[in-house]
């Protein structure tokens, strides 16, 4: 039995059909690419953009390496090898601690012996001369170049002071050096804290050939995608493997939980406006057509037919549009992306990303927004019947509306929240973050702990300090601490210990599990954990910082001497409650080192606490017990050797001269583990960053801006197309060029501005949200909003008139009676 096929038939009018709608195919084809090209953008260059910014805000040593392995340098080859390195770099360490110059004193100073792809990899520049090759050269950074003043040129000699293992014991050596170079590197923005001054590998067999004996520093940068496990994780079990000392990693915000909600939230708001787009556009040809449709089914053709049809020109056209949206936008993360970033602070953190699961999700992504929108607008035309084709007229002018103002509306939010967060960085938000006092000097063995000996801060330092004539006050944070020197000839970081007390037993029970070593268990029972004497006249600066979950912060009473604060080691994110309560009467018997006893203590909680933000400026959220001053003294009787921090207020704003004294005092104490901040160095700094932001939001603003105008556009034009035979008619009727135009810039107008008024508060709603929850910008600023509210409006308004006067002028080209003629 022989059987007809008319699949060829079908196929014959789909592609005559596509021939009869070029600039359907035109504007089809541009709504796939923008869509594709938005979605690209956020699945590639945004998180590229996201994941530089994050580093480059937390720099460590070895910046572009995933994390430190200290191991015996025989190891170095057999980490390199491993197949989920994707490349491995050593230093030698020539130093115990930081070099005991005096130019270097108030920062950790480093001298390292470097592998020659250490500097590649870490992409270490030089600026001038060369890298050391004898034993006897070094190379110094720009920023070391200018803290050594006239002694930092290339070719003057140096005599530095490394403390360094010999016959078994720290020993500081007198050694000779020459500057063969001058290099600059990422962790330039560490030069307040941290320096690095390279040497030849030769320095340690000729100075220090104990050293040698050491664990080396291997850095390591995995390949993305082939860890089994997370990065501290990975190098965990890499030195379970090689027998390692330790590892260092740097403390990744990333990708958290919410920033991945959050763009997930911009993937579907770009799907929705591509959606509306994509529809507008299938919609309006559908309806241009439906006469013919309905013709099509006079003749036989079913609704699977003419779905076959629709779909045949759909995949034609869908592949083309995610095709170039597709390399646009790998274009735009492979050529313009590094170039924005090249005139900010992060051109040397930059990656661009091109993994296969970006391009794979945008694709996806794009196809199910396409499928969407074709599915729901050629429905119409597989189920209308010949006779409704036939009469069919335009009846959801109002909804169409609607969605057209959504439509906008996504646009607009999505061009506030890029334009506002980068644009609205603030330097004294920022500052604001990470200083309460004008100038801060930290004990960092306090904090970390010490290769070296502790070693506590000079009192005739801070009579140096006090005798400045800007210095205003002078504020004592004491941290209880021991005396011991550790197995390695170092110290650890401060503790205070206290007895195990029944009403403490299970609080610190709870701790434990948190596993953050928030309290720990000494080998007698005693717990271990951070003790502080508080000045009770600053606690208002801390509110800001933590949260105060129980009671309040009274400096009055806390003044009186007999109240405590306990921090329950919690984060206000991830909140749990805690057995100590406040107006509860604690008993404390806490161990005096220099007495050698116990000293015992009643006091009230006068507030629970807990650390409300990730910055390092609350130091209520650093101490388990924060015990007015006086009180910390009468429990150590050794507290003048416990300065933790001390914190400095001037009568005005420093000047970059004033702090040059303040860090000369600091210099001359010889106290290598001391590191000392401003408010002047981080404004400073900041107002660099913010340069930097600036660039990257208008390009950020400037693509969405765009991208939401060509939205506009496409909104505007088939909403008017559609109407085309409603605008002839009332032509006819004596309808003026000029009252159309008007007509159409009055409806544009509307639309604009009612769409403005939707996207405000969801706009500032999200850059809120967004401004809190990503921390290398500032927060949220209601001026940068209300400027990218008027920017918005005021582009909306003139694309809205532009638009309505081309659509004006294309839709009088005919003569009014030929466009009456289409609806027969």
């Amino acid at each position: 039995m022989f059987e007809n096929s008319n699949k060829e038939a079908v196929r014959e009018i789909a592609r005559e059909s596509m021939r009869a709608h070029r600039l359907r195919n035109l504007t089809a084809i541009l709504g796939i690419t923008l869509t594709t090209l938005l979605i690209t953008m956020v699945c590639t260059v945004g998180i590229s953009f996201y994941d530089t910014i994050n580093r480059g805000t937390d720099i460590t040593p070895g910046p572009l390496a995933d994390g430190e392995i200290k191991a015996e340098l025989e190891k170095y080859e057999e980490i390199r090898d491993m197949p989920q390195v994707e490349w491995a770099a050593y230093v030698i360490y020539c130093n115990i601690g930081s070099l005991h110059n005096r130019e270097m004193s108030g920062i950790k100073t480093a001298l390292l012996a470097p592998q020659r792809e250490y500097y590649e990899r870490n992409k270490v520049a030089l600026l001038e001369g060369r890298l050391p090759e004898a034993a006897d050269e070094i190379a110094v950074s720009d920023t070391m170049t200018e803290r050594l003043g006239g002694k930092g040129n290339v070719g003057d000699t140096l005599v530095l002071h490394p403390v360094i293992w010999e016959d078994g014991q720290q020993v500081e050596k007198e050694i000779p050096v020459t500057i063969t170079g001058i290099v600059t590197s990422p962790i330039k923005g560490l030069a307040h804290t941290y320096e690095e001054i390279y040497t030849s590998e030769a320095f340690p067999e000729k100075y220090e050939p104990q050293m040698l004996q050491e664990p080396a520093g291997i850095y390591v940068k995995f390949i993305p995608g082939e860890i089994k496990d997370t990065i501290p994780g990975e190098l965990y079990d890499i030195a379970g493997e090689v027998g390692a000392a330790g590892v260092q990693y740097r403390m990744d915000n990333g990708f958290t939980v919410l920033y991945l909600l959050v763009v997930l939230v911009f993937v579907l708001m770009i799907m929705f406006c591509g959606y509306l787009l994509i529809y507008n556009i299938f919609y309006i040809s559908v309806v241009n057509d439906i006469r013919f449709f309905g013709m099509l089914k006079t003749i036989g053709t079913t609704g699977r037919q003419i779905r076959a049809l629709l779909n045949w020109q759909v995949a034609r056209l869908t592949c083309v549009g995610i095709t170039v949206g597709l390399i646009l936008g790998y274009l735009v993360g492979l050529f313009i992306a590094p170039v924005v970033m090249a005139e900010t602070n992060y051109k040397d953190f930059y990656r661009s990303s091109a993994n296969p699961m970006f391009f794979i999700s945008a694709v996806i992504f794009s196809l199910l927004t396409v499928y969407i929108s074709a599915r729901k607008a050629y429905r119409l035309a597989m189920r209308i019947s010949p006779t409704e084709a036939a009469r069919y007229r335009e009846k959801r002018a109002g909804r169409k509306k609607l969605w057209a103002g959504v439509s906008f509306a996504l646009s607009g939010i999505i061009f506030l929240v890029a334009f506002t967060l980068p644009m609205g960085y603030n330097v004294e938000n920022m500052v604001k973050r990470y200083h309460t006092a004008d100038v801060g000097i930290r004990q960092d063995a306090m904090i970390w702990g010490s290769d070296e000996p502790y070693q506590p801060v000079s009192h005739d330092m801070l009579a140096q300090l006090a005798e400045l004539p800007f210095i205003k006050d002078i504020v004592l944070y004491y941290q209880a601490r021991d005396w011991e020197v550790n197995e390695f000839g170092g110290c650890d970081a401060g503790y205070g210990q206290m007895k195990m007390t029944e009403e403490f037993r299970e609080e610190f029970i709870r701790c434990e599990k948190l596993g953050t070593g928030w309290m720990s268990e000494r080998e007698n029972g005693d717990i271990r954990l951070s003790i502080r004497g508080f000045p009770a006249d600053k606690l208002h600066l801390e509110e800001e910082n933590i949260h105060v979950i129980e009671g309040s912060l009274d400096e009055e009473k806390f003044a009186d001497g007999g109240y405590v604060i306990y921090n329950q080691g919690t984060n206000q994110s991830n909140s749990e409650a805690g057995l100590i309560h406040a107006g509860q009467v604690l008993h404390f018997s806490i161990y005096d080192p220099d007495r050698g006893q116990y000293v015992d203590k009643e006091a009230e909680v006068l507030a629970v606490v807990e650390r409300s933000n990730p910055f390092p400026t609350g130091l209520l959220a650093s101490a388990a017990l924060a015990f007015p001053d006086k009180v910390f003294q009468e429990i150590y009787s050794g507290y003048q050797n416990m300065v933790g921090i001390v914190q400095a207020d001037a009568i005005k704003e420093l000047t970059k001269e004033e702090y040059a004294q303040v860090e000369k005092a600091v210099q001359d104490s010889f106290n290598y583990q001391l590191s000392i901040e401003s408010k002047v160095m981080r404004r400073e700094a900041e107002r660099s960053e913010k340069s930097s932001m600036i660039v990257i939001g208008l390009f950020l603003s400037g693509v969405f801006g765009m991208i939401g105008i060509c939205n506009v556009v496409n909104t505007l034009v088939t909403s008017v197309l559609s109407r085309k035979i409603e605008f002839a008619a009332m032509q006819s009727v004596g309808m003026t060029k000029k009252q159309m135009r008007a007509m159409l810039c009055r409806e544009g107008l509307l639309l604009s501005g009612l769409s403005v008024l939707a996207a405000i508060p969801l706009g500032a709603f999200f850059c809120y949200m967004l401004g809190k929850a990503i921390l290398f910008v500032s927060g949220f600023s209601v001026k940068i909003f209300a400027a990218g509210c008027v920017l918005l409006f005021v582009v909306m308004c003139l694309v809205s008139v532009l638009v309505a006067g081309l659509l004006t002028g294309f839709l009088t080209r005919k003569p009014v009676v030929e466009r009456l003629r289409e609806v027969e």
